[in-house]
């Protein structure tokens, strides 16, 4: 691995410095991509799948009625994937959406706002909103290649309308612009610790 691309944050957790460019970008806005990446599901865990099952009574009524099944929920193909802790991984069930400009979507999109149900789940029981939103799907666009932090700029989304790194007026560096996801896979002490890195 080149050296040059990557910074060691602590013994194992490598993030690319690519991630410490500074550039004119900002966040997406839903009513402009309408969650253009939600629309081939997410790879979940599966200890993360029996958490989203002990909440299904909660999560239902956040969940069109035909979606409310969770018989429904995942596509039941187990995929070995060493960047989970388990390394193995299940997808979320791929619905049609004649309403989405893709034409379907991840099961847990709603149709109606496009939210995920499962972050309006967590927000209405007064949760953390991610605490039961699956990990790549709170982490985009950053996300884990082989256990590396890294920007996914490659995504087919961005082929088909979508895009999670819209232009701005404002520069700023990108460990900035995407704080909360860097911390939650770093952790608080460990983004921090970048922070020094580069200050």
């Amino acid at each position: 691995m080149d050296e040059e691309l990557w910074l060691k944050v602590n013994e194992t957790q490598l993030v690319s410095k690519r991630l410490l460019a500074t550039e004119p970008k900002q966040r997406c806005e839903i009513s402009e991509c309408e969650a253009r990446c939600c629309v081939g599901g997410v790879l979940i865990s599966l200890s993360h799948k029996e958490k989203i099952l002990a909440h299904a009574a909660l999560i239902q009524p956040h969940l069109p009625e035909e979606r409310r099944d969770p018989a429904l929920w995942f596509d039941g193909v187990l995929v070995q994937d060493a960047d989970f802790p388990d390394g193995v991984a299940e997808g979320t069930h791929v619905v049609d959406d004649p309403t989405h400009p893709a034409g379907e979507t991840c099961i847990f999109l709603r149709p109606q706002d496009r939210y995920c149900a499962l972050q309006m789940t967590s927000i209405v029981n007064d949760q953390h909103p991610w605490s039961l939103k699956p990990f790549f799907c709170a982490l985009h666009p950053v996300t884990l290649d082989k256990g590396c932090v890294v920007l996914d700029e490659n995504n087919v989304i961005y082929q088909n309308g979508g895009h999670c790194q819209r232009a701005s007026v404002i520069t700023k560096p990108l460990y900035e612009t995407f704080d909360v996801e860097l911390q939650l896979i770093l952790g608080e002490a460990d983004y921090n610790e970048l922070l020094k890195r580069v200050s």
